[in-house]
C-alpha cells in the first residue's frame, strides 16, 4: 500500500494520486457513498510555498512575485531590443550596417579622383606656360619656329629681313685696315696724335709730304654701282685736299679736307670725316688718294657706305 493511501477500493479526494480519477465515478462521488473527512494530506503532495498549513492555521502566502519591467542597459542593448526587431539569420556577427561600406568606398575613390584631376590639370597648366615662354613670338624673337611654319612664315620673315641686313652691312660693305693699305713716297703709319678712331689707334701721316699716296685694294660683294667714300682725317688747317681716281680712273673732284672742328686748335681733338661719291664694280676694286697740293692731314679711317644719309 502507497504512501498516503487510506486502504479502501478507491483512492480518497484530495489525495496525491495522479489516477485518482481513473477511480472516481461519474459526478465526482457515488451515490449513497458517505463522504470521507478530509485528512492532512501526504508529506510529499507538492505544495506553493506558503500554503502548508500548520496546527489548521494558514500559513503565509508570499505574494507572486512582479515581473521587473526591463529596462534597456547604457552600455549594451541587445539586438531584438532596437527598431527593426532581430537582425536577419545569415549575416556575420558583428558586422551591422555593412550597406554603408560601398559608400565610403565609393566617397573614398571619388576623393582620389578629384585630387588626380587637379594634379593633371595644374601639370598641363604649367607644361603649356613653359611652351609660350619658349617660344620666340612671345618674346618678340625675330626668328619663328613653331607659328612662323604653321603660317606659311610669310609674315614673321619680313621683319627679319631688315635687321639682317643692317646687321651683314659691314661684310659686305668694306672698311679699310690701316696695316694692309699701300703707302708711298713718305706717307707713314703714326700714332703720337690722340683719339684716332682705328681699332688700334693709328693713322696714317701725309702732313705735307708732296706726292705721297695711299692706294686701298678690296674686293666687293654688293651690287654694282654708286657708293659713299668715306675719309676719316683730323687737320688744323683749312683749304686741305688730296686728288683720288676709283679703279685706275682720276677724278675731278679731289678728296676735301676742311677744318670743320673750328672750335679747337688741337689735332687730337679735331678728328672729322667727309665722303665722295664712287662707283663701284663686283670684285676687286682700287682706291688711290695723292697728295697734290696742300695736304697737311692725317687719316685714320677709309670705308665704303650706302649712297645714304646716315
Amino acid at each position: 500500500m502507497s504512501a498516503g493511501h487510506n486502504g479502501r477500493g478507491t483512492p480518497d479526494e484530495g489525495d496525491d494520486d495522479p489516477f485518482a480519477y481513473l477511480y472516481r465515478p461519474e459526478g465526482g462521488q457515488a451515490q449513497g457513498q458517505p463522504r470521507p473527512a478530509p485528512r492532512q494530506p501526504s508529506y510529499n503532495q507538492v505544495r506553493p510555498v506558503g500554503e502548508r498549513t500548520f496546527g489548521g492555521q494558514q500559513g503565509y502566502r508570499q505574494p507572486p512575485a512582479q515581473q521587473p519591467q526591463h529596462r534597456p542597459d547604457a552600455y549594451y542593448a541587445a539586438p531584438e531590443t532596437q527598431a527593426g526587431g532581430v537582425p536577419p539569420q545569415g549575416g556575420p556577427p558583428g558586422r551591422r550596417r555593412t550597406d554603408q561600406e560601398p559608400r565610403r568606398n565609393g566617397l573614398l575613390i571619388g576623393a582620389i579622383a578629384v585630387v588626380v584631376a587637379v594634379v593633371l590639370g595644374i601639370g598641363a597648366a604649367i607644361l603649356l606656360s613653359g611652351d609660350d615662354d619658349e617660344s620666340p613670338g612671345a618674346d618678340g624673337g625675330a626668328t619663328p619656329t613653331g607659328p612662323g611654319e604653321e603660317d606659311g612664315g610669310g609674315g614673321d620673315d619680313e621683319p627679319t629681313e631688315e635687321p639682317t641686313d643692317e646687321a651683314t652691312e659691314p661684310e659686305g660693305l668694306p672698311a679699310a685696315e690701316l696695316a694692309d693699305l699701300q703707302l708711298g713716297n713718305g706717307a707713314a703709319l703714326a700714332s703720337d696724335v690722340q683719339g684716332a678712331r682705328s681699332a688700334d689707334g693709328q693713322y696714317i701721316s701725309i702732313q705735307g709730304k708732296p706726292d705721297s699716296s695711299v692706294t686701298w685694294t678690296f674686293d666687293f660683294t654688293g651690287e654694282p654701282g654708286t657708293y659713299r667714300l668715306y675719309t676719316g682725317y683730323a687737320t688744323i688747317t683749312d683749304g686741305q685736299s688730296m686728288a683720288f681716281s676709283v679703279n685706275g680712273t682720276p677724278r675731278n673732284d679731289p678728296v676735301d679736307m676742311q677744318d670743320y672742328a673750328t672750335a679747337s686748335d688741337e689735332w687730337d681733338t679735331s678728328w672729322v670725316s667727309t665722303y665722295n661719291l664712287v662707283e663701284l664694280n663686283e670684285g676687286q676694286n682700287t682706291v688711290q688718294m695723292t697728295c697734290t697740293g696742300p695736304c697737311d692731314v692725317v687719316i685714320d679711317q677709309l670705308s665704303i657706305t650706302e649712297n645714304r644719309d646716315q
